[in-house]
């Protein structure tokens, strides 16, 4: 059997700015892959991002993800952090209650770019509404910059002087400084050090994706 995870949303999503090889859903799926076949299972991590210039949106995307992914997918993870503004609880409640009516009853997992300290957008009521809500649909969010700070890096005293691990273009995390497949080229390869990208801009290089 195949478990299959569905990726819907924009840029972020799709990878944009970065090699296919290197987009979070080629990572997850070459991470995930030797756990799924421990248990003679195979996996697909599908990638339905799409960039905000064609005119979509997450206002109309989560209504077509029967069509954009295989409609027996296990999980659906969303992303549309840059479009996203006041109000768009209503569609990410739309894709989890949408996402019931599937064949295998997909959770939704809600990947966001940013994130703050101590919060993956809790400080926003409505979103503290809809995780409680749906958490026994198994509804969730991840925050890319959040799920860094928990690990213990002083980000805040780093900024304060002048290094942004989050600002464009900047060479590793705190705590790596190429991705788990960098580590495997030699020291003088270029695409070693393009590995431990952060945030090539706006979107997540390959070491913020892993």
């Amino acid at each position: 059997s195949e478990f299959k995870i569905g990726t819907i949303g924009s840029s972020v999503a799709a990878g944009h700015d970065n090699c296919h090889y290197d987009s979070y859903e080629s990572q997850l799926e070459r991470t995930l892959t030797p756990v799924f076949a421990a248990a003679k299972m195979g996996l697909q991590v599908q990638n339905a991002g799409e960039g905000g210039g064609c005119g979509d949106s997450h206002k109309n995307q989560v209504f077509c993800v029967t069509q954009n992914l295989s409609p027996d997918v296990d999980i659906i993870h969303y992303s549309w952090t840059y479009f996203e503004k006041g109000g768009a609880e209503e569609q990410r409640e739309q894709l989890v209650r949408w996402a019931q009516h599937m064949p295998r009853r997909p959770m939704v997992h809600h990947l966001v770019a940013r994130g703050k300290a101590n919060t993956c957008d809790a400080d926003s009521a409505e979103n503290v509404e809809l995780d409680r809500t749906y958490a026994p649909f198994a509804y969730n969010a991840f925050c890319i910059q959040t799920g860094l700070y928990f690990g213990g890096h002083d980000y805040d005293t780093e900024i304060a002087n002048d290094i942004n691990r989050f600002g464009w273009q900047h060479h590793g995390d705190g705590y790596h400084n190429t991705t788990r497949y960098g580590e495997e080229l030699p020291d003088d390869d270029p695409r070693k050090e393009s590995l431990g990208v952060v945030y090539r801009n706006w979107h997540p290089g390959p070491l913020g994706f892993q």
